[in-house]
């Protein structure tokens, strides 16, 4: 299935279009979700947010979205509720929920905002929207999973040429809390305390550029729980509870990627530079009717340029239906400097095979 690639970068919720259920003229409801098979042959688990290890797990990536869009005239509304891969089923999280005014060529947006940082952040857990099972690691696992913020944005739609389009994206976020479960043992909670940035995205009739600035200033705390220490004498011992607190943090956030469509073959490269880290990714990929093979490398460097981790993915992606399809891939992981790479902590064995086979669907 071919997408347009000027459709996926203006359109809100592209794989639904087609299939949005209309429950009135101004009204629709539609959705999306993806579940898998996933197994590692390394004890550390793969992947924040995921956590698949060397037992075959059925819910490691399994998410269920709805959205539901208000029209009439020059306003719209919008919320998305998402059971995320991370998340427990009674405990959905609100992705978006926002109102917007176009006064063209300017779309004024408020509300809580999908943070539009990357190629493929607007459908981040639109499984159908992106060739891959999973968006690479490297890159969009560099913020931890955080999506989404509160605040307010404007749209500013300017045609350059007759086939050459600039989509330009002041935002500024407010206060709001994330917490990620970055292992078994830490969990972290983060308060934005302020936030801005800017998003450009250049689009053609066969390619499409991504560039976004964001600056934030944050608290931090950490939690610790159920740490085990080896004492001479003694043997092992727990370790009490930690709580560590570090206040007024930033972080500068730089990405740049592109995507290009030679007919049927499909260059994708992208990355990342921030306060703490580095991470790039390249993907090509090519479509036969209704297969798609696909092949990534990606990379993640620490703040002084050092390799902490790569990854070789190969996969092959069926297109179903147009709104159904399946992904079966192989991914070798290695990591480095005594770091995590795509690891969720720094592993014994620092090299692992993760084996996917994905459905994804949308309505």
């Amino acid at each position: 299935m071919k997408k347009s690639i000027i459709t996926l970068t203006l359109a809100t919720f592209v794989p639904t279009s087609h299939a949005a259920i209309e429950l009135s003229d101004n009204f629709s409801l539609s959705g999306f979700g993806s579940t898998s098979w996933a197994k590692s042959d390394n004890k550390m688990p793969l992947l924040v947010n995921h956590g698949i290890d060397d037992e075959s797990c059925f819910d490691c990536d399994t998410t269920f979205g709805l959205q539901l869009d208000f029209y009439f005239n020059d306003f719209k509304a919008s919320a998305q509720v998402v059971k995320r891969p991370q998340d427990h089923w009674s405990e959905p999280k609100l992705e978006w929920a926002y109102i917007a005014y176009n006064y063209d060529p300017f779309e004024f947006r408020a509300g809580r905002l999908r943070m539009p940082v990357f190629l493929a952040s607007e459908y981040y857990y639109v499984g159908h929207a992106f060739t891959p099972a999973r968006p690479p690691n490297e890159v969009y696992d560099s913020i931890l999973g955080i999506t989404a913020f509160n605040g307010l944005s404007v749209l500013w739609n300017y045609e350059l040429t007759d086939s050459l389009t600039l989509v330009t994206t002041p935002f500024v976020g407010f206060r709001d809390e994330s917490t990620v479960e970055l292992n078994s043992n830490t969990e972290l909670k983060f308060t934005t305390n302020n936030m801005f940035g800017v998003n450009f995205v250049l689009s053609g009739d066969y390619y499409r550029w991504n560039f976004t600035y964001l600056d934030s200033n944050y608290d931090q705390e950490t939690r610790l729980t159920g740490l085990m220490t080896n004492i001479p004498g003694i043997g092992s011992v727990p370790v009490p509870n930690l709580i560590l607190t570090a206040e007024d943090q930033s972080i500068q956030l730089f990405s740049l990627g592109t995507e290009y469509e030679f007919g049927n073959f499909t260059l994708t490269i992208e990355g990342q530079t921030n306060d703490i880290a580095s991470s790039w990714y390249a993907q090509g990929s090519y479509s036969i009717n209704r297969f798609t093979p696909y092949a990534i490398f990606g990379q993640k460097f620490d703040d002084h340029e050092k390799r902490t981790g790569d990854s070789y993915l190969l996969g092959l992606r069926y297109d179903v239906h147009f709104n159904v399809s399946i992904n079966a891939e192989w991914q070798y992981f290695t990591a480095y400097q005594n770091a995590s790479g795509g690891f969720e902590s720094a592993p014994i064995d620092d090299n692992a095979n993760l084996y996917t086979v994905m459905l994804n669907f949308v309505f």
